[in-house]
């Protein structure tokens, strides 16, 4: 079982995963990473910029997914607003044989995103839709599929990394990448 160090370094690129879909599924990431690009509200903009630490998005995925065209493109938004938050991708193939026991999973569900520290620590997980569709169930399916969701998939990652910036601040501790800063 490899480790999740060796699992993000042998991942794809966002552009490299983008590169061998279908054409149809390449025209839906440019249509949802325009819609973000032109709908990202100030506040998650300014929740970004905060970010200390670096990070790593450890992305299970598959380009013929509409959730994976959905949020791995959000993510990469993310990851182009924040370059302390590096992201790569694997196959589903590869999270089954690799990640699914580690995790306790019945089935991998794309995209899973592994949120993990820069020591790569798993400090949690994004599963197939933000919980704000899966809570608003069918009434928000349409909504989400046309791409209005997207800044929840980066606020809810946001959210994994803020809790342990702030765990980090309670403790009074440095993360190492200011430290080198520092010195």
């Amino acid at each position: 079982m490899a480790s999740y160090e060796t699992l993000f370094q042998i991942g794809d690129t966002f552009e490299a995963f983008v590169c061998r879909g279908l054409d149809t599924e390449k025209e839906a990431v440019e249509r949802f990473s325009r819609r973000l690009s032109m709908n990202l509200t100030c506040p998650t903009v300014e929740r970004l910029e905060q970010v200390n630490a670096r990070y790593h998005l450890l992305i299970a995925g598959e380009l013929w997914c509409p959730d994976c065209q959905l949020n791995i493109t959000a993510l990469k938004t993310l990851n182009r607003l924040q370059p302390r938050i590096d992201m790569a991708i694997i196959s589903k193939a590869r999270a089954e044989h690799d990640l699914k026991d580690r995790l306790q999973l019945e089935r991998i569900a794309i995209p899973l995103v592994l949120v993990l520290d820069e020591n790569y620590e798993l400090l949690g997980t994004f599963v197939e839709q933000p919980t704000s569709v899966i809570d608003r169930g069918e009434s928000a399916r349409d909504d989400y599929r046309n791409g209005r969701y997207l800044e929840e998939t980066i606020t809810e990652v946001l959210a994994i990394i803020e809790k342990k910036e702030a765990l980090c601040r309670k403790v009074g501790a440095t993360p190492p990448a200011l430290q080198e800063l520092a010195s």
